[in-house]
C-alpha cells in the first residue's frame, strides 16, 4: 500500500485501522501492495477525470472514491477528500473503500468485468444485492476501525488489560434514514415510491451497518431509541426490515453472502410488496 499526502501520524493511524479489518471478513493482503491511497484537495475534479475510464459502480460517496481495476494484477487507487474528512474521520472513509475493494475483487473474479454488466446480467448475478451487502459490511467494519483507532489515540498503544474495549454513549446517524422514509411516505404513485425505494435501502443498509458493530442480533430498538419502527412498519413492514438486517448480519464474508443473497432478495421483494398495498386501491 502506497500513501500520498499523508503525515507520518496519519499513516500510523491508517496502518492500525487496517489491522482492525479481519482477514476472514475481507481478504485485502493480495490487494494492498497494488493500491495507492491519495489525499487530495481537488476531489471533485479528480473524480470527474476518472469517470471516463472507471465509471461509477454505485458505491461512491463524498468522502472517498475507489478506483477499482478489474485486471488480475491491476493497480487500484483510493482518493480521499481532504475537505470532507475531519480529525480521524478519514479512517472511516478509507476503511469503507478498502472493504469495497476486497468485495469487488471477489465479485469481479467470479462474475467478470463489473463495468460491463448488462441490466439483465446484474439481476441474474445479484449485483444489486451485492451492493447493499458490501455497503453494510463496509459500514460495520469501518465503524469498528474508526472506534478502535480513536480509542487508541486517546488511551495509547496498549490494548485494554481485559481485552474489552469500552466506549462512551454512542449516537447513530438516523437522520438520513428518516429523510429517506419521508421520501417513501410522500410518494403519490407506485412508480414514485419504487424510485425512492432503492435510495431508502441504501440508507437502511448503512444505518444497520452502524448498529451491527455493537450488537449480534437484529434488534435496532435495543440500541437506538430513535429507531423509526412505526414508520418502517407503515412503509416496508417491520418484520421485513428485521429479516433484511438479519440476513446481512449472517453474511459475514463473500462466501456467506453467496449463501444469503437469495434471502436478501426475498426480503427486498417482500418490502416492495408491502409498499404496493398503499396503492392497491
Amino acid at each position: 500500500m502506497e500513501l500520498c499526502n499523508f503525515s507520518s501520524e496519519e499513516t500510523q493511524h491508517l496502518n492500525r485501522a487496517i489491522r482492525f479489518i479481519g482477514g476472514r471478513e475481507v481478504d485485502l493482503q493480495p490487494l494492498l501492495a497494488r493500491t495507492l491511497i491519495v489525499k487530495t484537495e481537488h476531489f471533485i475534479e479528480d473524480c470527474k477525470a476518472l469517470t471516463a475510464y472507471y465509471p461509477e459502480l454505485g458505491l461512491e460517496d463524498g468522502a472517498a472514491r475507489l478506483v477499482f481495476n478489474v485486471g488480475p494484477d491491476g493497480q487500484h487507487k483510493i482518493l480521499v477528500n481532504k475537505t470532507a474528512v475531519i480529525d480521524l474521520s478519514y479512517i472511516h472513509a478509507l476503511a469503507t473503500q478498502l472493504v469495497h475493494l476486497g468485495n469487488l475483487n471477489s465479485y469481479n473474479s467470479e462474475h467478470g468485468n463489473v463495468y460491463r454488466l448488462s441490466a439483465d446480467q446484474a439481476i441474474a448475478d445479484f449485483y444489486y444485492e451485492f451492493l447493499l451487502w458490501t455497503r453494510f459490511q463496509a459500514m460495520k467494519i469501518a465503524t469498528r476501525a474508526h472506534a478502535l483507532v480513536s480509542w487508541h489515540a486517546v488511551n495509547g498503544e496498549a490494548p485494554p488489560v481485559d481485552g474489552c474495549y469500552q466506549f462512551a454513549q454512542v449516537s447513530f446517524a438516523v437522520a438520513p434514514l428518516n429523510a429517506a422514509l419521508e421520501q417513501l411516505a410522500g410518494a403519490d404513485t407506485m412508480a414514485v415510491w419504487r424510485e425512492a425505494f432503492w435510495s431508502f435501502l441504501e440508507e437502511l443498509t448503512g444505518y444497520v451497518g452502524q448498529l451491527a458493530f455493537y450488537q449480534q442480533s437484529a434488534n435496532p430498538s435495543e440500541l437506538d431509541e430513535q429507531f423509526p419502527a412505526e414508520h418502517i412498519e407503515r412503509e416496508i413492514g417491520l418484520e421485513n426490515c428485521l429479516l433484511f438486517y438479519a440476513a446481512l448480519q449472517a453474511a459475514s464474508d463473500y462466501p456467506a453472502w453467496k449463501e444469503m443473497r437469495a434471502n436478501l432478495r426475498r426480503t427486498v421483494v417482500a418490502m416492495q410488496e408491502h409498499g404496493k398495498q398503499r396503492f392497491a386501491d
